[in-house]
């Protein structure tokens, strides 16, 4: 390491500061983790397999460039795994985008020239479609519910995945999204006054007033101005929804899509309503490491079995019977033992 660190020290112009990261076998994403920081120190590899004829196990070109295509193909996975399961509960607009871009990088693979970059592809499109191969239609509801995206997002994604069912597919998502709206449309709620959007009244008084913060507050207004003439037109709210123009990404980029359905509350009460109830449903409620981590697949001697007296106990405690009279057909998962449960998930 020493010598490792002389070698960085030489080479001018290598000021990174990252380090290397080992790999751990039961974390997929480590495996990006120590190819994304050992590229950057190619060089410095390079350099002391020249003045270090003891270090036998530099990457030749081949194995260098290999190593930068696996990478590429995994940052993919990792970007969206850290999104999706991170700190920031993302709201549900952001699941169609991602599973989309998937399946594009792994359709992508499938045509790579490098056999084994080729052969990861396949596996993993295997596993792809067992769980994606039809796109969930109430996640769909979160892209139309982004007003930079909408339903002529989801028909350029369908074409890009397979044009001949594309059209057929989009229909499937609008006549649902349609159906569900129903229901909401049928509940009665108070009239709401057309009004713009009080800032005041909002926690943006309080901070200072993004980009993107300031554009809502125009469209509030545009909104109030509109209001009227939709109200006395009798139009089908979703359909005037769908028919407006969409937000530029370049200008909202960063736009939190329920603070603006706030705003459109005014507008669209009920289509706010069910706007709200689809956006706050979580992509997924387990953390990222859990997810792919195959620690659970690891058998040691801690691990291995179950005592025979511990499975006589819980037969004998699924046949119990409650201080009701009733007869216990399972061991409970309530209270002690559902913590049990979870824990074992995280292990």
């Amino acid at each position: 390491m020493i010598r490792f660190k002389e070698c960085v020290s030489a080479i001018h112009g290598l000021n990174f500061t990252s380090g290397l990261h080992l790999d751990v076998t039961t974390r997929w994403n480590s495996t990006y983790i120590m190819l994304e920081s050992t590229i950057k120190y190619r060089k410095a590899f390079e350099y002391l397999k020249a003045t270090n004829h003891a270090y036998k196990y530099c990457l030749s070109v081949d194995e260098w460039g290999r190593a930068e295509r696996i990478c590429e193909f995994l940052f993919s996975f990792y970007e969206t795994t850290n999104l999706i399961s991170g700190t920031s509960y993302p709201t549900l607009n952001l699941y169609f985008l991602q599973v989309y871009h998937i399946q594009c990088v792994l359709m992508e693979s499938l045509r790579s020239e490098d056999k084994l970059l080729r052969s990861m592809g396949e596996k993993m499109m295997n596993k792809f479609k067992k769980y994606w191969e039809k796109y969930s239609v109430i996640l769909a509801f979160g892209a139309i519910l982004d007003l930079r995206l909408k339903i002529s997002t989801l028909e350029l994604m369908y074409e890009e995945i397979d044009a001949e069912t594309a059209k057929e597919k989009v229909e499937h998502v609008k006549k649902k999204l349609y159906k569900f709206f129903k229901k909401y449309d049928k509940n009665s709620l108070p009239t709401v006054e057309a009004q713009g959007p009080s800032i005041q009244s909002s926690s943006m008084a309080h901070t200072p007033e993004s980009a993107s913060k300031k554009r809502l507050a125009i469209i509030g207004k545009l909104m109030k101005r509109n209001h009227q003439a939709e109200v006395s037109s009798g139009k089908n709210p979703l359909d005037t929804y769908l028919e407006e123009p969409l937000l530029s990404n370049d200008y909202f980029e960063d736009l939190d899509v329920l603070e603006l359905w706030k705003l459109y509350e005014s507008r669209y009460p009920k289509l706010s309503i069910m706007a709200r109830d689809l956006l706050s449903i979580p992509i997924t409620t387990v953390a990222s490491e859990s997810v792919f981590s195959i620690g659970a697949h690891v058998i040691n001697k801690y691990r291995s079995r179950m005592l025979p007296e511990n499975v006589e106990a819980g037969e004998r405690e699924g046949e119990d019977v409650n201080p009701q009279g009733a007869r216990r057909d399972s061991v409970s998962t309530s209270g002690s033992d559902s913590n049990f449960i979870d824990l074992e998930v995280d292990n």
